[in-house]
């Protein structure tokens, strides 16, 4: 199975990686501190932090000494960070690396403006007066409505970037996660039984179906493949891995799958066939609670195993042993897919047909299944509490008026990640503002690049230089996870039955003159006449009040790390029913207007149905000339792009193939040994990947866990990225605008590409 490790333990896993990072941080550090003092155990403090990296909000134990992080470590019991109570608490490898990122000798430390077509240091006062300044002449000049909002990192978490930007400034436009994410997924989930909570129950289920998910690597938190561990342990658990690679889900699971790429709709339709007609559907769930059975009933009727197996390339028995297994384990069991299926440009239909899987078994929100989440409690506005009212700003501010895709036309969406840059061409946007994030390496690479030297104003709020930040008129140094305060309430997690709220305060003052975000946007408010609007010191007062409504106060969580605050039932839809547009779960979205007359355009069903790549609006396919479809996966060393500029991660994810050490430090491209072999290639060389639009070079790994005809390799390495040498290959150098998904405006990275060697070994 190649240099892949094949037999990742438990213990190697969720806490080898991390310890291992943990000895890096710290080895990195000490290397900065070779100078200092022995100090002795007792100056040590412990204090409580949370990691953000991927929204999860994992605890932390930052020890720290002189004023210096050297070592962080989970928080034992954490919802996030945990398998439960009394369960210790870790950390993944990227959470560990929040260390040396904060002491990375490549951080941006200080603010920028660009001065006579050049970014140069400035004090705060100075880039605070110079981002006012041209805030204010861009509203004057074009209106506020063409700044674009860009999410990042950690504005999820905290409300102050659209407090400044949206409600105050008045920019309505915004790209979110849905079209550079998750999109097809979190849209139909939506539509169909209620988005923002639905998420697997894994530690109490007894069937689990990883659909293009890689949730023992790429997760929600530590509590993700902790729970699918003890599903496993506990409860004797059933794991089966459907994708093209052979991921560490696929390794921990009791069946690995490697579907045809973009099959998977297919697939599911023929699970659904073999559950009715083997009567194994909760008829009592689908009679009382759902909506659309018989359009769903007439499109499975003829989607035998054996209609399926000629399109996805597993055996018809296989696919018929799958849907029983899942069916006979149900309502205690979870189909549930990810980013490999939104990747797809057919991935609205294939997320909605695996879905509809859920709903047929009756499975939501029961133990086991697909828990619709909730914290079961809110907290106070600390604006109401003052009597501050908040004005809208952005509202009623025209906005773009595009019927180039039918998520436009229909209303769906105004603007995608894609569909940027030809906005800025056509001058309906002028100005970007982003925190933590970097939209060229999401979609449309080098029509994004243009676009940024294009627009008139460009903000950034970042760590490291990159595509953005490069070409950004102000570049403020953000504060890292450890430098600022946080707060953060939830229900998904390893307690399954309770809402929780987690906080942490600053471990450590910020490096060189980085700033937390609340005395980022506090500071410009206040230069642009709002200070009203941030009558809080800091970060800790605001959701000081907020708490008040759960009777804490943040100095009392954060010594704690988290609290557990409420009690949550399963099956609440039985108490007024599911969040949707009739409150019933949906197999057909005919109630959806706006998606009923997109379906009725693109003559489509609003059922589940199969939608194959077309080479038109649902992909474009493979031949002869572009034999191999080409994708991006994630790993467990790596994030979305800031920590390709952390070299220890960089090296981690190196030496997990086995191709450390080798003078390069990209990403690799990983190609099955038949199509390799056909093409002289072996691991250590250099190839080129060739779109019909664009190429690539990066270093080739041959792995048998990589399915025939299908290659892939890492986001965010290459031009653009956070990468200080821009090692690597940008994968989204192949993509186009026309790459999306035509339902949510998702950037689809399937491409069908050939690959060459270019260098290395004979």
């Amino acid at each position: 199975m190649s240099s892949e490790n094949a037999t990742v333990s438990r213990r190697t896993f969720l806490e080898g990686s991390a310890a291992a990072a943990v000895g890096a941080a710290a080895g990195c550090v000490g290397q900065a501190e070779e100078t200092n003092d022995v100090v002795s155990q007792s100056e040590r403090s412990v204090i409580h932090g949370n990691c953000w990296i991927c929204r999860a909000s994992c605890g932390q134990e930052i020890t720290v000494e002189n004023g210096r992080a050297f070592d962080l470590t989970g928080v034992d019991g954490h919802p996030k960070a945990s398998a439960g109570p009394d369960r210790e608490g870790t950390l993944c490898s990227k959470g560990m690396a929040q260390l040396e990122k904060t002491y990375n000798p490549n951080r941006i430390t200080q603010p920028h403006i660009r001065e006579d077509g050049e970014l140069r240091a400035a004090s705060w006062d100075e880039a605070i007066e110079y981002a006012a300044d041209k805030l204010e002449a861009f509203a004057e000049e074009h209106g506020p409505e063409k700044l674009l909002r860009y999410q990042g990192y950690p504005v999820a978490k905290h409300p102050w970037h659209d407090l400044l930007f949206k409600n105050l400034y008045g920019a309505p436009l915004k790209v979110g996660r849905k079209t550079t994410c998750h999109g097809p997924f979190s849209t139909s989930w939506e539509w169909m039984s209620g988005y923002g909570r639905e998420w697997p129950d894994w530690q109490n289920s007894e069937y689990i179906i990883a659909w293009g998910r890689n949730m023992m690597e790429c997760f929600r938190g530590q509590w993700e493949p902790k729970g699918v561990i003890d599903a496993k342990q506990n409860n004797d658990a059933t794991v089966v891995a459907i994708d093209p690679r052979y991921t560490k889900t696929a390794q921990k699971a009791d069946k690995w799958i490697p579907i045809e790429p973009r099959t998977d709709g297919a697939l599911a339709l023929a699970m659904g066939h073999v559950i009715i007609e083997e009567g194994l559907h909760d008829e009592e769930f689908v009679k009382e609670w759902t909506h659309g059975f018989d359009a769903y009933k007439e499109a499975v009727a003829d989607k035998t195993p054996e209609w399926a197996a000629e399109i996805t390339g597993i055996d018809a028995d296989e696919i018929r042993k799958l849907a029983i297994g899942f069916a006979k384990a149900a309502p205690s069991a979870v189909a549930f897919p990810w980013t490999g299926l939104a990747y797809q440009a057919n991935g609205f239909k294939n997320c909605q047909n695996v879905h509809a899987l859920n709903g047929l078994v009756g499975n939501i929100d029961r133990p086991g299944g697909t828990r619709q989440w909730s914290s079961g409690f809110s907290l106070d506005d600390p604006h109401e509490r003052r009597g501050i009212d908040v004005p809208a700003n952005h509202e009623d501010k025209p906005s773009p008026d595009y019927d180039d895709y039918p998520f436009q036309k229909h209303g769906i969406r105004d603007v995608s990640h894609n569909l940027v840059p030809r906005t800025v061409e056509r001058g309906d946007i002028k100005g970007l503002v982003t925190n933590w994030s970097s939209p060229p390496k999401s979609g449309n690479t080098r029509e994004w690049l243009n676009a940024l030297e294009e627009m008139e104003l460009v903000i950034d709020v970042d760590a490291f230089w990159d595509g953005v930040s490069k070409r950004a008129d102000v570049v403020f140094p953000g504060a890292s996870q450890i430098e600022q305060p946080f707060l953060s309430t939830g229900g998904d997690s390893s307690y399954s039955t309770s809402g929780w709220v987690t906080a942490s305060r600053p471990a450590i003052e910020p490096v060189g003159d980085c700033k937390p975000d609340y005395q980022l946007y506090k500071l410009l408010a206040e230069e642009l006449g709002w200070g009203e609007y941030f009558p809080w010191e800091n970060g800790d007062e605001y959701w000081d009040e907020q708490l008040e409504a759960i009777d804490m106060s943040f100095e009392e969580l954060a010594d704690q790390s988290y609290s557990i605050v409420t009690e949550v039932g399963y099956e609440q839809w039985k108490d007024g029913g599911f969040e949707t547009e009739n409150g019933l779960f949906n197999f057909d979205l005919d109630i959806k207007d706006e998606y009923a007359e997109l379906a009725a355009e693109m003559d489509a069903s609003t059922a589940p149905e199969w939608q194959p790549p077309d080479d038109g609006q649902y992909g474009e396919t493979t031949d002869e000339e572009y034999p191999l479809l080409f994708t991006d996966v994630f790993v467990e060393q790596l994030n979305r792009g800031h920590d390709q500029a952390i070299e220890r991660s960089v090296s981690a994810y190196q030496e997990r193939y086995g191709l450390a050490n080798q003078g390069y430090d990209g990403n690799f491209l990983h190609i099955n040994p038949k199509d390799a072999g056909r093409r002289g290639i072996q691991s250590g060389d250099m190839v080129r990947v060739e779109s019909a639009d664009d190429s690539i070079e990066l270093m080739a790994h041959v792995y048998e866990g990589a399915r025939p005809g299908w290659v892939a390799t890492v986001n965010s390495f290459g031009k653009g990225t956070s990468h200080p040498d821009d090692a690597g290959g940008n994968s989204m150098i192949l993509n186009r605008e026309r790459h999306v998904e035509p339902v949510t405006g998702m950037t689809a990275r399937n491409h069908p590409v050939e690959v060459e060697k270019i260098g290395g070994g004979d």
